[in-house]
């Protein structure tokens, strides 16, 4: 019997999503396929490699031996790829980018368009999470880069930023607000209030402008954390509260007279959107990765 590295492809995803339905859905195939292929795996070993339950699939004793021996063996055909890529002067594959939402939807996508103009053969692999999910993403090198809306810049990463803009309080068309103006900063505090949750850039950023204006987290009417910029922007339009919110972003839907965009005054509001990888020796770095990196670097210039 031969041993399909796909197989072992499968395998690891079913470990990393805990379940083969998840696995089926992010892969596009059949749960009964993914069954199939993991049944060949276990006639190969000899051995059963996962536990069913109702709380999902674990991984069995001889699994975990798998597993172990697996991330070597798929490590290593990927770093024999970027070294025949290398070679061959070739630059082509996934690049796998975790994004927020708002370099997610409104940057990164004019660089992928430029980009693959230049390599047809790229394909990318963009995962929208907040940034702290994202970070975290890269950290476990699960994916090559992250882009995010806010950055500890002493943490060890490389990163340049990919844009500039600033947090706008955005209010429903017929606000109060949008008559008689934000004189005061506190008077934030007398609205019903829409976060981002707690591990969103937006949200960090939000939270120290806050702070700078003196206006502490528990004074505010707090009706709802949403976990997308739009759902909040669709909040705010139905009147359901304010927030601060990306001026890229409100600004497109301010267009349609739907909420309005109110600027702090005396207070900054400015935020950087970086792109964002993993300090780490060339050699270990995919061509692509550095290609992309490089591309971008120089757009920004």
């Amino acid at each position: 019997m031969t041993l399909n590295l796909h197989f072992l492809e499968i395998f690891t995803k079913i470990v990393e999503f805990g379940s083969f339905s998840k696995t089926a859905l992010n892969l596009n195939l059949s749960q009964s396929a993914i069954s199939q292929q993991i049944e060949v795996l276990e006639k190969y070993f000899g051995a059963k490699l996962f536990e069913r339950s109702i709380k999902g699939v674990q991984l069995t004793d001889e699994g975990k031996i798998l597993k172990k021996y697996c991330d070597n063996i798929l490590d290593n055909v990927k770093m024999a790829k970027m070294e025949i890529a290398r070679s061959l002067g070739e630059i082509k594959g996934i690049l796998r980018i975790s994004s927020s939402t708002i370099p997610g939807e409104h940057i990164l996508p004019k660089y992928i368009i430029q980009f693959k103009k230049k390599y047809p053969n790229i394909e990318f692999e963009i995962e929208v999470n907040d940034s702290e999910i994202s970070l975290n993403r890269l950290r476990e090198g699960i994916v090559d880069l992250a882009a995010v809306g806010s950055l500890d810049e002493s943490e060890k990463f490389d990163f340049k930023t990919l844009a500039e803009e600033e947090l706008v309080l955005v209010v429903p068309k017929d606000h109060e607000l949008v008559k008689k103006g934000l004189d005061n900063l506190k008077d934030i505090s007398k609205y019903s209030y829409i976060f981002r949750e707690k591990t969103s850039g937006t949200r960090k950023e939000s939270e120290k402008i806050l702070k700078t204006a003196g206006i502490k987290i528990g004074d505010l009417e707090i009706v709802g954390e949403l976990n997308t910029t739009e759902s909040i922007l669709t909040a705010i339009s139905e009147g359901l509260g304010i927030s601060l919110v990306s001026s890229i972003a409100a600004s497109k839907l301010e267009k349609t007279g739907l909420v309005k965009c109110l600027k702090l005054l005396n207070i900054s509001t400015a935020r950087k959107l970086y792109l964002v990888k993993k300090k780490q020796e060339d050699r270990t770095e995919s061509q692509l990765t550095k290609a992309f990196w490089n591309f971008v670097k120089k757009e920004t210039i």
